[in-house]
């Protein structure tokens, strides 16, 4: 007569079976999962993150107008594009659209989900080859401030819509008809002209490009166009760069900024004071608010505060 199984056998096979359903059960949800799964859902959730990544990037670099975080430059103020795959803004550069300057921005290189280097472009007046000596004096050299308005149009399926200050463009795979070749510099970006990366589209009878920097088109991906953007918009600008001017009011043994820029981008006129906060409306309506021991005297009370 064989002997029964022992109480701890029979709850060990039991465990065991438990654990094998278990598995199986995962494994089913896996592969529903994968299978429910947009294709090329990876690749995207990398692009949306390269893009973030590099417009955090130029919202902090805009904060100080330059990388060497003194005040020879205007707040709001950015960084020419690269031009030549190294990673450095181009001092003097005559276009404003290029690759991500990711090196002056203090990054390392920025892909998208399909290997590919991200684009940049900046509105002309928000150049930070225009110094702030020459600001206010001109339509081409406005004073920067966050009534600045962005020189980059917004264009969606429903046309045109809000001037941003700078776009970033995530290329994604070659179309048809697009011919890239290889990887250099440090950036390890593909060589080709621009349009060998960057397409355009026509909304509504009218054709806007990406070649030429002054568009950004957030459209769905289609058989001759999947360019992905993100913008940076003159309220996101200025929220960092906002945040900055507060910082130096408080600073201030007067209450006023002793540097050019205070001046010639007009910001008295655009902080005012709530109590004992200086306050910085921004295009959007919202604001940024810090507390200061000390209050510009030029500064007005904020409305409805």
């Amino acid at each position: 007569m064989s002997a029964r199984p022992s109480t701890r056998q029979r709850q060990g096979g039991a465990a065991l079976l438990i654990a094998i359903a278990l598995l199986g059960l995962l494994a089913i949800a896996t592969l529903a999962r994968a299978l429910s799964s947009p294709a090329g859902t990876d690749s995207e959730l990398a692009t949306e993150r390269a893009l973030a990544r590099a417009r955090d990037a130029l919202a902090a670099y805009g904060a100080l107008g330059n990388v060497a975080g003194n005040h020879d430059n205007s707040p709001g103020a950015l960084p020419c594009p690269d031009l030549d795959n190294d990673g450095v803004s181009d001092f003097n550069c005559s276009g404003h659209i290029g690759r991500l300057p990711w090196r002056t921005l203090g990054m390392g290189p920025v892909l998208d989900g399909a290997g590919e280097c991200l684009w940049y472009a900046r509105s002309a007046r928000f150049s930070n080859n225009i110094q702030t000596s020459e600001r206010g004096s001109s339509a081409d050299k406005p004073a920067l401030n966050p009534a600045t308005s962005g020189g980059i149009v917004e264009v969606s399926a429903a046309g045109a819509g809000q001037p941003v200050a700078a776009v970033l463009i995530a290329p994604g795979s070659a179309l048809p008809g697009q011919s890239r070749s290889g990887g250099f510099g440090e950036s390890g970006c593909r060589e080709g002209g621009i349009e060998q990366f960057v397409e355009g589209a026509t909304v509504a009878g009218t054709a806007y490009t990406h070649t030429d920097g002054e568009h950004a088109i957030a459209l769905r991906a289609q058989d001759d166009f999947n360019d992905r953007v993100l913008t940076l918009t003159t309220s996101r600008l200025f929220a960092s760069a906002g945040a900055r001017v507060l910082g130096d009011i408080s600073l201030a043994s007067d209450g006023t900024p002793p540097h050019a820029w205070w001046i010639n981008n007009q910001w008295c006129a655009h902080v005012c004071t709530s109590g004992t906060q200086g306050v910085v409306t921004l295009a959007d309506g919202s604001r940024v608010t810090r507390a200061l021991s000390l209050l510009p005297a030029c500064a007005g009370v904020c409305t409805g505060s």
